[in-house]
C-alpha cells in the first residue's frame, strides 16, 4: 500500500517531494515517459522505496500530474483577485495568469500539449478537468448573481464548454514548437468566452 502524504513523518514528505520531482525531471527529458528505475535512482532511493511511497509506475505518474494541477490551481482559480472589480475585468486577469501559467511550466506542453505518452497520465488529466470544470461553473454562478451574467444560461454547460474550448486552443499552441504570442491567445480565448459566456446586457 502506498503512502499518504498526510500519514508522513517530515523526513517522508521529505523523500516523497524527491521522488516526486524526479519523476517530472525525467518526463521532461523523456518528452512524456517515465522508467521507474530511472527515476529511483536520480532520486537516490531504490525502487522498491519508490513502490512504497506511489505503489506502481501509474500511482508515481498520476501523482506528478496532480502535483502539475494544484500549482495549477493555486495559480489561477485559488488566486486573489482585485476586490472591487467587475466580473469580467477579473476573468480576464484570470485567463492572462492561466496562459502565463501553462507557457511557463514545461510540464504545461507535455500535460496540455498532448504529449504525455503515460496512460495513467490521461486518467488523471481527466479527474483534474472536471474539478476545473466545476470551479468555473461555480464561478460563472457568481457572476449570474451579481447580474454580470446572463441567469437564463446553464452554469455547468458553459463551463465545460468554455474550457473545452480553452483546452483546445492550448494544445494547439503548446503543441507548437515556437513560443505562443500570450497576447493573441488571450484576444482569441477571450472572444470564445464572450460568445459562450454572454453578459447580463
Amino acid at each position: 500500500m502506498s503512502s499518504s502524504p498526510d500519514t508522513l513523518t517530515a523526513k517522508g514528505e521529505a523523500t516523497r517531494a524527491r521522488l516526486l520531482e524526479a519523476a517530472r525531471a525525467s518526463m521532461l527529458e523523456t518528452g512524456g515517459l517515465l522508467e521507474v528505475a530511472g527515476v529511483a535512482q536520480r532520486a537516490d532511493v531504490s525502487q522498491g522505496l519508490l513502490y512504497r511511497y506511489f505503489e506502481s509506475k501509474d500511482g508515481l505518474v498520476g501523482a506528478v500530474v496532480h502535483a502539475f494541477y494544484d500549482s495549477y490551481d493555486a495559480a489561477v482559480f485559488a488566486a486573489s483577485l482585485a476586490p472591487g472589480s467587475t466580473w469580467q475585468a477579473r476573468e480576464r486577469l484570470r485567463l492572462a495568469w492561466e496562459i502565463d501559467f501553462l507557457c511557463d511550466d514545461p510540464l504545461g506542453r507535455l500535460i496540455v500539449g498532448r504529449r504525455l505518452l503515460e496512460p495513467a497520465a490521461f486518467q488523471a488529466d481527466r479527474e483534474r478537468l472536471a474539478v476545473q470544470i466545476d470551479l468555473a461553473a461555480r464561478n460563472v454562478a457568481r457572476g449570474q448573481s451579481s447580474g454580470e451574467v446572463d441567469r437564463s444560461i446553464d452554469a455547468r454547460l458553459v463551463a465545460a464548454a468554455f474550457l473545452g474550448a480553452f483546452r483546445e486552443l492550448m494544445a494547439e499552441a503548446l503543441h507548437r514548437d515556437e513560443e505562443p504570442d500570450r497576447a493573441l491567445l488571450l484576444d482569441i480565448v477571450w472572444r470564445v468566452g464572450a460568445s459562450i459566456i454572454p453578459d447580463a446586457s
